[in-house]
């Protein structure tokens, strides 16, 4: 029990608890001051809250990462099919201490890992997509072609499309570059929540038979339990992404 006292104490003094234990505070001072609730402060409280608890995080996330089914590498047939696959930019951090010109992201990671596996298994080319984010002067996709030396893909089998700046540039400018090499599938490798946009996006580009890959999920699969009615960073990052991820979609709606 006093386990978990403490995770509840924890997740009120942590980011991003402490902000509604802030609100809660002034919720507290302006009804003693002014024998009245602050609405405004009230609303903010709850909006904190319920974004960064897990509860609504499932809410949010699910319907995305639950839209493809996850793919065993290992159950792939080795086609004859001439195939590649690409993989989709998803952050890095330049600049840092460790060898190369920056990282990727936790996402971005995942993702070149899992064409990587991919790539084991089919030996397709990779297409790393992504270039200059804001605040960047580095294209992610050569650090996505840095990693995935690292690993063992060989230069050759590495093409680089380091403009995109978005899914629908990624989409565009991927599918320009494979235009003279008579592609008859295409691996969509990229976070799960984020496959939905990216897969309308690529599929209203072209023809060509497009298999999608997620990775990087952000919510688990078991039933909630007490601590989902806490805040946590975590929580609040994948209903975060979801957010932005259903934007996208309403953008794509309106304008394709």
């Amino acid at each position: 029990m006093l386990v978990i006292f403490y995770d509840i104490f924890t997740a009120f003094i942590e980011i991003p608890g402490i902000f509604i234990s802030l609100c809660i505070i002034f919720l507290i001072i302006f009804l003693i001051r002014r024998k009245k609730l602050s609405i405004p402060l009230l609303t903010v409280c709850i909006v904190i809250y319920v974004f960064s608890s897990g509860w609504f995080a499932k809410i949010m996330v699910l319907p995305l990462e639950n839209r493809y089914p996850s793919v065993d590498v290992s159950q792939l047939d080795d086609t004859q099919e001439k195939g590649v696959i690409v993989v989709l930019g998803g952050g890095i951090i330049p600049e840092t201490p460790r060898e190369g010109s920056g990282e990727l992201s936790d996402s971005a990671m995942k993702r070149v890992y899992e064409g990587f596996l991919l790539y084991k298994k089919l030996q397709f080319p990779i297409v790393v997509t992504g270039g200059k984010l804001l605040g960047t002067e580095i294209p992610e996709a050569q650090i996505m072609e840095e990693e995935l030396l690292k690993m063992g893909v060989k230069p050759t089998d590495i093409l680089v499309e380091p403009l995109a700046k978005n899914t629908k540039q990624n989409a565009e400018f991927t599918l320009k570059l494979l235009e003279d090499n008579q592609v008859q599938r295409i691996y969509l490798v990229t976070s799960a929540t984020h496959l939905t946009r990216a897969m309308n996006y690529f599929e209203s580009y072209t023809n060509i038979d497009i298999v999608p890959v997620p990775t990087d999920y952000k919510i688990s699969r078991e039933e909630l339990k007490w601590y989902d009615f806490l805040p946590d960073m975590g929580s609040l990052e994948a209903a975060s992404s979801a957010w932005h991820e259903y934007l996208g979609l309403v953008k794509f709606k309106i304008s394709g």
